[in-house]
């Protein structure tokens, strides 16, 4: 659908609520696309309404059997809504503080619940999974460039300043 204004996506409404504009996980693609914008590319390549992953900027949402059932991006530190959407990115805006220790600050200051989450399988990787559902990611300083050994070791020794954001994600359970 092709609209006259971008669509507005705020971030601290997102993180605090779940709510990406009126998007809602398990809505079929033809809902989506008779509902919200058109994904990026899609003048050039109608087809595209038959990938699973729609692009809008470095946002994704991904389909599964016709069904949304993920919003996404790692793209934290250049984050572009595209065509398509208007990104009120809150603290995201400030690239120099994505530190966990930043970002738990600025999510207890408007008092959005979290639990803090160590991916026991993947060294140097953890995520706050916010009370809202969304889920933000955060990895090591230094990955991907250590060797493994040394990332591995150093993951056993760390600060937790020394994570920072990469990621966040919307689910469907």
């Amino acid at each position: 659908m092709k609209l006259k204004d971008k669509i507005i996506i705020d971030f601290e409404e997102f993180f605090s609520t779940g709510r990406f504009d009126f998007l809602k996980l398990g809505k079929t693609k033809e809902w989506v696309i008779n509902n919200f914008p058109d994904p990026d590319g899609f003048d050039e390549y109608p087809q595209i309404y038959k990938d699973d992953i729609w692009r809008y900027g470095n946002i994704e949402l991904h389909f599964h059997k016709e069904k949304l059932f993920l919003i996404f991006s790692d793209y934290i530190h250049d984050l572009k809504g595209g065509e398509a959407l208007q990104l009120n990115k809150w603290f995201l805006q400030n690239t120099d503080r994505l530190k966990l220790s930043d970002v738990i600050s600025e999510l207890n200051g408007k008092q959005i619940d979290f639990q803090k989450i160590t991916n026991k399988t993947v060294n140097g990787f953890l995520n706050l999974v916010l009370k809202s559902g969304v889920s933000l990611g955060f990895y090591l300083e230094g990955y991907p460039d250590e060797t493994i050994d040394d990332f591995d070791e150093r993951c056993k020794l760390t600060n937790q300043d020394e994570y920072e954001l990469g990621s966040f994600s919307l689910m469907q359970k």
